[in-house]
């Protein structure tokens, strides 16, 4: 087992400025004596494959170099093989248009401060959660590091990426995406089941499932999510006016998007979603699927480095 770091860096995350700032942060890595190997990303969900065969090689310490997503692929990778997480070990130096992860644990975004951290070795132990949705006619399973969802949290998400992929990158994209897709949207037929016991058939305008409470660049759609307390947050936002919810953006920001009447919350270590018509289903920021969906806890599955 190696006692090194894999450091696996997603040249395009932050609009393509990643593939910049890399070559300071592996100045920064080396004066800090850090030992690591790097492999760069050639595309989406290529995070994955690095991360598999670098477990099965021995690597137990991994670094991210990127945004969530790379984070997420990274863990499912890990995840997939089956084996136990509870030894492996994992860093965020963040460069991306989000960092919601790094933000729950208060890593900054200065690229020094964060491999400081990594020479600290300063740890907690999170949990994790197991994803089911359908894609392409089969069953896909991905593992959440950070939140999810459904309605329009996942039409926006699904907006923001199809604008990455078009190479479009701007300040507050997420914001900007949110308000455009709003003006499109209806809302769905959810059933959702937590912990077996039906807590919601209805209307829904969005439904979000957090291990930890920040997404979009600093929302709080769970904003009471602790990522070490063993359970899912659940937050359902009931059928709303439009016209309301223009009016409470700011309570996502605010953390206070539980004293919006529409709204319920709930905690859970299972959860289960049908809908009509079939949803898109979003984890850490990726669309992985359309319901039915079934999200289920892994506690305190992994150890991260944090201040």
């Amino acid at each position: 087992m190696y006692d090194s770091w894999k450091v696996i860096v997603n040249p395009h995350a932050g609009g393509g400025s990643c593939k910049i700032e890399w070559n300071d942060i592996e100045k920064l890595l080396q004066t800090a004596e850090i030992a690591y190997t790097a492999e760069l990303t050639k595309g989406r969900y290529h995070a994955i494959d690095i991360a598999k065969s670098a477990f099965k090689e021995g690597y137990r310490k991994f670094i991210a170099v990127g945004g969530d997503g790379t984070i997420h692929e990274i863990v499912s990778g890990i995840v997939l093989i089956g084996e136990d997480t509870r030894d492996v070990t994992m860093a965020v130096i963040p460069v991306g248009t989000g960092n919601d992860w790094g933000r729950e644990w208060g890593i900054t975004i200065d690229h020094k401060q964060a491999i400081e951290c990594i020479v600290r070795g300063n740890t907690r132990v999170q949990d994790l959660a197991e994803v089911h949705a359908m894609k392409g006619g089969k069953m896909n399973i991905v593992t959440m590091v950070n939140i999810g969802g459904l309605g329009f949290d996942a039409n926006v998400s699904s907006n923001v990426n199809d604008s990455k992929d078009q190479g479009k990158y701007e300040k507050n994209m997420y914001l900007k995406t949110l308000i455009k897709t709003f003006l499109g949207y209806s809302n769905r037929q959810l059933k959702i089941v937590t912990n077996g016991k039906v807590f919601y058939d209805g209307k829904v305008f969005s439904t979000a499932f957090g291990i930890g409470k920040f997404s979009g660049g600093g929302m709080m759609q769970t904003p009471l999510a602790r990522p070490d307390d063993s359970l899912l947050d659940i937050t359902v936002i009931k059928k709303i006016p439009k016209i309301k919810v223009l009016f409470q953006i700011k309570k996502l920001f605010s953390g206070k998007i539980l004293d919006i009447k529409q709204v319920i919350h709930t905690q859970a270590q299972s959860v289960k979603v049908t809908s009509w018509p079939p949803s898109k289903v979003e984890v850490d920021g990726e669309i992985v699927g359309f319901t039915p969906t079934s999200i289920k806890l892994l506690p305190l599955a992994i150890r991260v480095i944090v201040p």
